[in-house]
């Protein structure tokens, strides 16, 4: 594929974005002005959202809410939540894939510094 088909095919796959969301969100707006790169990311991201193989799309959003909570990711949330309402989740699901995901995230924060704990006072004697 040359340049110019690169570039119709990447404002292509934005517009659909654009459709989807109301918004091109920021990573791929940036990432479009690589083509290489953003293709082969926006299929991926087409897969996994739009066309998930073994995960309806509710849960793949639930799912990305869970992560994006998690790792407390307020761009991803903004673009995840809205879409999981948007196919019909409710907000108490929402809530909950959010608990989920910040509890994760807590219990690795206890994981590590409990670990740390454990081993200084070990080592202590």
């Amino acid at each position: 594929m040359n340049e110019d088909e690169q570039e119709r095919k990447v404002q292509r796959v934005l517009d659909k974005v654009r459709a989807e969301y109301g918004f091109v969100p920021l990573v791929s707006e940036m990432m479009s002005k690589r083509p290489d790169v953003y293709l082969p990311y926006s299929e991926l991201s087409s897969a996994l959202f739009f066309k998930p193989k073994f995960l309806d799309r509710r849960t793949a959003e639930l799912a990305a809410i869970a992560a994006g909570a998690a790792l407390g990711s307020d761009n991803c949330l903004n673009v995840h939540i809205p879409q999981a309402l948007k196919l019909g989740v409710g907000e108490e699901e929402v809530l909950e894939a959010i608990f989920v995901g910040a509890f994760m995230s807590l219990n690795r924060s206890n994981s590590i510094a409990l670990r740390c704990l454990k081993t200084a006072t070990e080592a202590k004697g």
